[in-house]
């Protein structure tokens, strides 16, 4: 069975609200919403990437290593 087969097949089994969500993602990922970031969130940015350039920050495998 193929990942749309398998899809459709799963379907069937939702209730009438879950349906309702899966059409509204399908839509969003179909035509995602633009969302222009606020003020603060601008500041967030350019707080992350000033950090960045100077070399402060940690490697994602470093992180999910010590998750472990």
């Amino acid at each position: 069975m193929n990942l749309r087969e398998e899809i459709i097949k799963n379907l069937d089994s939702l209730s009438e609200d879950a349906l309702e969500g899966v059409l509204e993602y399908i839509r969003f990922i179909k035509e995602p919403e633009e969302v222009e970031p606020d003020a603060e969130e601008l500041k967030a940015i350019a707080e992350g990437e000033e950090a960045y350039a100077k070399g402060d920050y940690v490697n994602w495998r470093d992180v999910k290593t010590d998750a472990i």
